[in-house]
């Protein structure tokens, strides 16, 4: 099927060709980023399982599309690391990628590193917006710590509490590139923090705590460098005891694990450079 070209023409200028993108194309990509956004929330939050196997059949009809949206919306979780193909089966089915310390390590890493820049943007704000961040940044870790300490403090909201300190940290200077990043993989960091909150709840939000008013104290200094270490620490022990969690998750009520100060893979390399 051929489509004719637009041809707009002014007096005085050059002709421009438009070419029309199909229809049918663009239904396509629509429907496949449709079925990608329901099967990324579906993992993150945890209504697909880990190794919940995505069969395209059943796929299409849930969502009333051909098998080819269903594809390419596999095909992008794939790239960005929600879905595996497991190895040693010809023809195996895609399932959700497993929760394992490797992963959980690398995806702390990654957003350390970006969140650590952004930090060091923020360190370097005018002095006004850089305290009306601290300011902010100040009571929402005062409202983490307070619930942390209370009789029954709440999973969800210290869980919330912690996000919104990062999300404000982070989007006070970023730029679109940099948040565009974190878009892709925060999330994915996020599911662990979710299917293990029971065990790293509350009692790594008083360590949290600390560790966040040392990215205060950087922002309110005026020190990038001490910002992105700052963060780059924070994420770090949070990564060590995720491991230690996801090694021994049926250990709830042993001490706390060493603290590996270097734990997070990237963040070491940068301290080996310097």
């Amino acid at each position: 099927m051929s489509v004719r070209p637009l041809v707009a023409e002014l007096p005085g200028t050059p002709v421009r060709v438009i070419s029309v993108v199909p229809r049918a194309k663009a239904a396509r990509r629509a429907e496949g980023m449709r079925v990608y956004r329901a099967l990324r929330d579906a993992i993150n939050d945890g209504r697909l399982a880990p190794a919940t196997r995505l069969i395209e059949d059943q796929l299409a009809l849930q969502f009333r599309v051909s098998r080819t949206p269903i594809r390419d919306a596999i095909q992008r979780l794939q790239q960005e690391g929600y879905v595996v193909t497991p190895d040693g089966f010809r023809h195996a089915r895609p399932v959700v990628a497993p929760l394992v310390d490797s992963d959980a390590d690398e995806l702390c890493s990654l957003v350390a590193l970006h969140e650590g820049h952004a930090a060091a943007a923020a360190a370097k704000l005018p002095t006004d917006r850089r305290l009306e961040l601290v300011a902010e940044l100040m009571a929402l870790n005062e409202a983490m710590r307070r619930e942390g300490a209370s009789s029954n403090p709440s999973h969800d909201r210290l869980r919330d509490l912690d996000a919104a300190f990062h999300h404000a940290c982070t989007h006070a200077a970023a730029g679109p590139r940099l948040l565009a990043l974190l878009d892709v993989i925060k999330p994915q960091a996020e599911r662990y923090n979710r299917v293990y909150a029971t065990l790293l709840l509350p009692k790594r939000i008083a360590d949290a705590a600390t560790e966040h008013d040392a990215i205060v104290r950087a922002l309110r200094a005026g020190d990038p460098e001490a910002a992105r270490r700052a963060v780059e620490t924070n994420y770090g022990h949070g990564a060590a005891e995720l491991a230690h969690a996801i090694d021994a998750p049926a250990s709830r009520d042993e001490p706390a694990p060493t603290r590996r100060s270097a734990s997070l893979t990237l963040a070491k390399k940068r301290s080996d450079a310097r």
